[in-house]
């Protein structure tokens, strides 16, 4: 049986700076999408030569992991653990915050010497309770280490990024259980069938392109909430498409969240604060 589309969530652009981000996810039409919590998407846009590259620079994480997909250009991430690295376009960079961390994403800087064309996906990815205060960590996921299959007779290429994908494994380690996470490009009316089970959340965002989703029809820049009765998930494309798409058992636990931190509880959140205040996240040196 498919799953039903309740409903499209165009993203709506905010400015950070003098960079616009597009975010569906929270929205005022879809506030929650357990355990997905939040869903940027910036670009594609054109940076000039000289330009000040992104507006991220260090800022604390607590309670959940950050996902950054590079589809264009490159970023640079530096943290208060010591790791640091860099991905281009297709790469991936996956940083567990669990129970904190201080970090940074950049262009790097000869982007921002030279400018060129950005574009990049991030989600956040929520942690159970009982994982929340493990240690943190981060994996540097270049283009050439995702695993890429064709289907469908090659009109549809599916990368794996994280869990299981038509018998092959993404290569990302997520403390999320039962987490799956795809970039699937198609051709135009090139398709692409999977069975999600009734019990996962599917998170399904069209980054470009004009993609039918269980026949409905879904223009780009949207994300699109479907029902959890049934497994069925079709896409068709009517043009040449990219989509993201990720599925994960909903922890169904409470959710504080005051910026950066995302806990169970308000007491947690505070202490989340002292611990950046004194030090407890780790120091970061820029380098």
């Amino acid at each position: 049986m498919l799953r039903s589309v309740l409903q499209l969530v165009p993203a709506t652009p905010n400015q950070a700076e003098n960079l616009t981000i597009l975010q569906s996810l929270p929205s005022e039409k879809l506030p929650a999408l357990d355990p997905f919590l939040l869903l940027h998407h910036i670009g594609p846009e054109e940076f000039p030569p000289g330009n000040q590259g992104l507006p991220f620079g260090p800022h604390p994480h607590r309670g959940f992991e950050t996902v950054t997909l590079v589809l264009a250009g490159e970023v640079m991430h530096q943290d208060s653990r010591g790791n640091k690295g860099t991905v281009g376009a297709g790469g991936v960079q996956w940083m567990t915050a669990a129970r904190g961390i201080i970090h940074s994403e950049n262009t790097t800087r000869e982007f921002r010497r030279e400018g060129g064309t950005l574009e990049l996906l991030q989600l956040w990815v929520n942690l159970p309770a009982a994982r929340k205060m493990e240690q943190p960590s981060y994996q540097n996921l270049p283009a050439e280490a995702l695993p890429t299959m064709e289907l469908d007779g090659g009109w549809c290429l599916l990368t794996a990024i994280a869990g299981h994908w038509e018998g092959v494994r993404g290569p990302v380690r997520s403390l999320l259980p039962g987490l799956r996470l795809a970039l699937v490009r198609l051709a135009a009316l090139g398709t692409y069938a999977v069975e999600v089970s009734s019990e996962h959340t599917i998170l399904l965002y069209v980054v470009r392109g004009q993609v039918s989703v269980n026949g409905t029809v879904v223009p780009a820049q949207t994300q699109v909430q479907l029902s959890s009765v049934g497994t069925g998930l079709h896409l068709r494309a009517e043009t040449e498409s990219l989509v993201l798409l990720a599925s994960a058992p909903p922890l169904n636990e409470p959710v504080v969240q005051q910026g950066p931190y995302v806990m169970n509880t308000t007491s947690q959140i505070m202490e989340a604060m002292r611990d950046y205040q004194m030090g407890r996240m780790g120091v970061y040196i820029e380098e």
